[in-house]
């Protein structure tokens, strides 16, 4: 039987890797998504509705829906057959752990330098608005 540290650490990395890459494709492809439209505080799918609109909300929303399922079929997949015996391996244990703290290293290091690096973009003020 695998421990169930070998089993949360398989089932951590699957569900993580499973969100990064459905964020990367929904975001590289234009797949509909829930866009939320914040002056009329509602949410309308589409691939790039038009007017002020954010992403962020629905493509994590769906990124979300596919890792927790990701992550609750390897939970599973981890009890019993051949990726549970896989798990009995000192030496697939360690090489799981490696790649989570790698898949970890790479989203800070990723993040930080998209954040660090951005230039923001404001809206133009309303008429008649005086600072």
């Amino acid at each position: 039987m695998a421990s169930s540290g070998a089993r949360v650490v398989v089932a951590f990395l699957g569900g993580r890797t499973a969100f990064g890459l459905s964020f990367l494709i929904g975001a590289a492809r234009d797949l509909p998504i829930p866009w939320y439209l914040p002056l009329e505080r509602t949410f309308v799918l589409g691939s790039r509705p038009a007017g002020f609109v954010m992403e962020w909300y629905g493509r994590s929303l769906v990124a979300l829906l596919i890792a927790s399922l990701v992550t609750a079929s390897l939970w599973g997949l981890s009890a019993r057959g051949p990726l549970a015996r896989a798990l009995e391996k000192r030496a697939f244990v360690l090489a799981i752990a490696q790649a989570a703290a790698l898949a970890l290293l790479v989203d800070f290091a990723y993040f930080g330098w998209v954040l660090l690096h951005q230039s923001p973009n404001p809206l133009p003020l309303p008429p008649g608005c005086v600072p």
